[in-house]
This record gives C-alpha cells, sequence and structure tokens, in this order.
C-alpha cells in the first residue's frame, strides 16, 4: 500500500501530539480545502458566486481559512451567524438560510446588516418585514421555493407514484413526485399566490429565489439539469414582471466515499453552466451554497482500537469513539474509506469486520462488513477519510457524555491543534441545580 500524503500525515501528528495517540480526533488539510477552492474558480462561470454552508463544519479555524481564501457563507442559525462574523466573514457576504428562523434569530442578523435572508414562508416574510420596519431599513431577500419537479435523485425524492418530464438539456431525467410536500419554502404551485404579497411589503425587497434540492451528486448532469429547472423557474417569475436578479441553486456538488465512484467533474459542470447561462434570455448572479465539496475529503477521523472479539462468528472491533463523535457514517454507506495505521492491506490477508464504537447502544456501528488487514490489533489506529464535512457537527456529542474529539490542522508544513478535547466538567457548563449544595467540591477528580 503506498501511503498517500494525508496518511503520512496522520502518522506525523500521532508522534508529534502525544495526547493523540491516546484520544479519537480529527485531522483536516487546509492545503487541500484551498485546491477546492481554486478548482471552483476555475471551472465556474464569472457570474457564480460560492458560499461556504457552515452547517457541513463550524469549526472556527476551517471558516477563518475559508474566509481568507475569498468564499462568502451560508449560515441557519444566531450560533452559525455569530461564528462566521468571528471567522472573518463580512456581513455583506452572508445568506441567513433555513426553514421556522424565530423573531429572535430574524432581529440577529438584521442588526448584524447581512446580505440576504431567503424567507421560507408569506408569514416569514410578513414577520421579516414588521422587523426591519422597526429598524427603519429594507431588507433584501431571496423567497425559497418547493419545486414540483426535480432530479430522480434528489435528497428530498419521495417514492412512489411519479411522472417524468425530459430535460432539454440532458438525458437526466427531471422527476415529478406525487408527495413532495416539504417543510422547505413555498410550493411552485403556489408562488405566483404568494408573490404579489411579498412583493407588497415595504421593509423587505426581493433579489431573487433559492431552490435547494440536490445532496452529494456525482453526476454532473444531474446537477446541471436541477439547476436547469431551477433557471426555468426564475425566468417564469421574470416574465411575470418580478424582478428576479439572483439565483441561489443551493448545494449538490458530491464527493466520492469510495474508491469506486467518480468524482464530480467540476470542470464539465461548469461548462454546461455556462452554456446555460450564455443561452438563457435573463442574466442573473447565481449563487452555490457548498459545504460538503469544499471541506468534506480535507477531514479525517482518527481513532484508537480497544477491543477485538466475536460474537455468533461475527468479529466486531471495538474503537475508542463512536457515532457521539462520527454519526454519519451509520446513517449511510458513508465512508468504508479507512486504514489501518501502519499495516498493509494485502489482497488475500483481509477479513470483514464490524466497527463499532464504545457508546451503550446498539446503534453504534460505524461501519458493518468493512475490510480490514488481518493482523489488526488492539491499540491500533484507525484512520476514515472523508470526514472534514458533517463529522463533528453532524454527530450525537452529548450521548453518554464522552470528551468531545479533538480536532488538528495542517496547513503548508506546519500543524497545529485547533480544538482541545476539553474536560468531563465542560458537560455541566450552565447547568444548575438547588438541590446540590456544593456540586464543585463533589468532583472528586478531573478527567
Amino acid at each position: 500500500m503506498i501511503k498517500s500524503k494525508k496518511y503520512s500525515q496522520i502518522e506525523y501528528q500521532l508522534k508529534h501530539f502525544g495526547v493523540l495517540a491516546e484520544i479519537p480526533f480529527y485531522s483536516y488539510n487546509f492545503d487541500e480545502i484551498a485546491k477546492q477552492c481554486e478548482r471552483l474558480e476555475a471551472s465556474l462561470p464569472k457570474n457564480f458566486r460560492v458560499h461556504y454552508t457552515l452547517k457541513a463544519n463550524s469549526s472556527l479555524a476551517i471558516c477563518h481559512h475559508l474566509s481568507q481564501l475569498g468564499i462568502s457563507a451560508d449560515i441557519s442559525s444566531i450560533g452559525e451567524l455569530v461564528v462566521a462574523i468571528k471567522a472573518g466573514f463580512a456581513p455583506q457576504q452572508l445568506i441567513f438560510t433555513g426553514p421556522g428562523k424565530s423573531d429572535r434569530e430574524l432581529d440577529f442578523a438584521l442588526k448584524q446588516n447581512i446580505a440576504l435572508i431567503a424567507i421560507e414562508s408569506v408569514n416569514e416574510a410578513r414577520r421579516l418585514n414588521s422587523l426591519a420596519e422597526q429598524y427603519g431599513i429594507k431588507q433584501d431577500i431571496l423567497v425559497r421555493i418547493n419545486p414540483l419537479y426535480r432530479t430522480s435523485s434528489s435528497c428530498e425524492i419521495a417514492q412512489g407514484n411519479a411522472g417524468c418530464e425530459q430535460d432539454a438539456i440532458s438525458d437526466t431525467p427531471i422527476q415529478s413526485i406525487a408527495q413532495s410536500a416539504s417543510k422547505f419554502g413555498i410550493d411552485e404551485n403556489e408562488i405566483l399566490t404568494a408573490m404579489p404579497e411579498i412583493v407588497a411589503l415595504p421593509n423587505i425587497n426581493l433579489q431573487g429565489i433559492h431552490i435547494f434540492t440536490e445532496s452529494n451528486v456525482l453526476n454532473q448532469q444531474q446537477l446541471a439539469a436541477s439547476c436547469q429547472n431551477t433557471i426555468n423557474i426564475a425566468n417564469r417569475l421574470r416574465d411575470k414582471g418580478y424582478g428576479i436578479s439572483v439565483v441561489d441553486f443551493g448545494g449538490g456538488m458530491g464527493v466520492p466515499y469510495n474508491s469506486v465512484d467518480a468524482e464530480f467533474d467540476v470542470a464539465e459542470f461548469g461548462k454546461q453552466m455556462q452554456q446555460i447561462s450564455d443561452r438563457n434570455p435573463y442574466q442573473y448572479e447565481y449563487i452555490f451554497e457548498l459545504g460538503r465539496y469544499l471541506v468534506c475529503e480535507a477531514g479525517s477521523y482518527v481513532t484508537k482500537v480497544i477491543d477485538i472479539k466475536e460474537s455468533q462468528g461475527k468479529k466486531f472491533v471495538i474503537i475508542d469513539g463512536g457515532v457521539h463523535q462520527l454519526l454519519r457514517t451509520s446513517m449511510k454507506k458513508a465512508s468504508r474509506f479507512m486504514d489501518v495505521i501502519g499495516k498493509e492491506r494485502i489482497s488475500g490477508e483481509t477479513e470483514k469486520v464490524t466497527l463499532a464504537g464504545k457508546l451503550p447502544t446498539p446503534l453504534d456501528i460505524i461501519a458493518d462488513e468493512v475490510e480490514v488487514p488481518q493482523n489488526i490489533a488492539i491499540s491500533d489506529h484507525i484512520v476514515i477519510y472523508n470526514c472534514g464535512a458533517y463529522g463533528f457537527n453532524h454527530s450525537l456529542t452529548n450521548f453518554a457524555l464522552h470528551n468531545y474529539p479533538a480536532e488538528v490542522a495542517y496547513s503548508q508544513g506546519d500543524t497545529a491543534l485547533i480544538r482541545d478535547p476539553g474536560k468531563v466538567e465542560d458537560f455541566l457548563l450552565n447547568q444548575q441545580s438547588p438541590f446540590i449544595p456544593s456540586l464543585r467540591e463533589n468532583l472528586a477528580t478531573s478527567a
């Protein structure tokens, strides 16, 4: 097995940060993040802007790195908004998206003077207008739409009876889903009824539309088909006289979680989007909200084997980690991209095992039937790749009150700890109990 640079960097981190040999940690390669940004800049047309989606990974260091690379940001909570600004994103680089924004969240966003708020309903538009009126401002908005058509691999697709409409730009079908009810946005067949009231509100200013249906797409034709459908909706609204100048596609650019699937062809996708833009009767500013594509492949999760056992002929490798630190692999066949540090995977000398975590629940399975070297042993370190997105942020961090994993970053030859795993006492933060008069004194030891 030829070691990758990522593998070698993790070996270095294990040797030079002694604490990391004993605790699970995430390792991020900032140089890889920069390369992804460069690929996007070189491939996408000039009227396309990229926003980093903080829900993928809201590490302050990663967000700062992206802000320095000239990327804008997409946030969906007060917490993400605060992190984005602390990380160096200017308020005018921010879009606030997501359903169920409270008045408190809308009020906070208005005070920060952020560029765009994507409203999800007429009610949300009314509430935002009322708050903006109190401050005497006019807030720019996007209107999120729940489209009638979506690609057959859309992240919100519902199985059932469905009609099919062929998109003009490729052989990728756009599928009409009968059960396409969604908590996101205003239904496409209701948008012409809703729009007059929205644009009549005096303290909000319609800039464009937002449609987000795709997730982790590897076929560039599929994503281009979805984008064309979104542009068609924008064109129909523009035909009706609405001042649409911004079209936000959401995300969708995917990364492979194995060594078999082909990478998303961003260069070919950029060519297709240029053609779509050039032939469109209206010119727009286009936005992509990307998280996974920017940071996923730059991150790895590293943990230690603490036990190996068998049950009814099935072999279990128990790790010092689990779904409280890496939930995503248990939800889908996300990542079987992994290595045992220092152990070669030779054909004929491997076996399939269940990789399980340490939590007291049968749900704590990282990967089933995963192939590992036969000579895997207790105290070996396992590295799971492609964990830079929806890793730390997407996990059940408070389940069973184990310490958080540490986080380490590599950038241009330097390695640094960017998040300390903390202490067990951290779980008591902000808790109050009038029935324990000396809570601090009752803690005999500090873990």
